[in-house]
């Protein structure tokens, strides 16, 4: 239940979607007396607070740090398995067109089938499901199967954990399956802001994995001060207050050993 109302509550509650939610609703209240008194101050720091995040970069800050955590390991000889995790797809949008249709993360499923080409005995997993799909629509996995088959990748390598809806059952539920021997060599694909905390939950369940992050949102160089982008600062602030507080609840609930990963 609580994975369900973490993704169903998410777009409503993020920074950006308040932010943006509030910002008319300030403008109508300045058009009443009753409510001008507390309306005006409010919507002076809305706007105040989005010119700060789309010309100052306070959000670039707290992204690139989660970024730089876990560079790309080496690629060694020999892999025993790849994993990637969902969230690269988009199945409502994918289900009403009758055809995969991926995010702004979709070089997940790119290094995938790329790394499945210079691995070829590796043993391939997909895990995720996602929200289970709507009337009409389709659901992650069955998206990112259509996507994988695009690229040329023979998908009946791929072993798919269709049950898990977050970070946490990314990891155990995969591992259940998969049931990974000591020793073995794991690569573990997600994006990189979120490959801190996803490789604490494989941390957790004793599942050590090679990091291999993709989908920056950073440049990891200082970025321009003064560099008037709303959209894209919106964007690291959701992205940054996301992961940042779901590394602390994933530690509060259990989920993972510590609030960073272990190196």
């Amino acid at each position: 239940m609580s994975a369900i109302l973490t993704k169903l509550l998410w777009p409503l509650l993020n920074p950006a979607a308040l932010l943006l939610t509030l910002l008319p609703v300030a403008a109508i209240g300045c058009l009443w007396q009753r409510s001008r008194r507390l309306a005006k101050p409010l919507l002076a720091s809305l706007v105040g607070l989005l010119l700060l995040v789309s010309v100052l970069p306070p959000a670039y800050w707290a992204v690139r740090p989660l970024e730089d955590m876990l560079p790309p390991a080496v690629l060694p000889a020999w892999l025993d398995g790849i994993i990637v995790l969902s969230g690269a797809e988009r199945p409502a949008l994918s289900g009403a067109r009758n055809q995969p249709q991926l995010n702004e993360s979709a070089e997940r499923l790119l290094a995938f089938a790329d790394l499945a080409r210079r691995y070829p005995t590796a043993r391939l997993v997909y895990t995720g499901a996602g929200i289970p799909a709507q009337a009409g629509g389709v659901a992650e996995d069955q998206v990112a199967e259509q996507a994988l088959a695009w690229t040329g990748l023979e998908t009946g390598r791929v072993i798919f954990e269709r049950q898990a809806r977050n970070t946490r059952e990314n990891a155990a539920f995969s591992q259940a399956l998969v049931q990974p021997r000591p020793g073995e060599t794991w690569l573990l694909i997600t994006s990189a802001v979120h490959m801190p905390r996803a490789v604490a939950c494989f941390q957790a369940v004793d599942w050590p994995v090679l990091p291999y992050p993709v989908d920056y949102a950073t440049m990891g160089v200082a970025e321009p001060w003064l560099d008037f982008d709303p959209l894209l600062g919106l964007r690291s602030l959701n992205l940054a207050t996301r992961e940042w507080l779901g590394l602390a609840l994933y530690r509060l609930l259990g989920h993972t050993r510590s609030i960073l990963p272990q190196r």
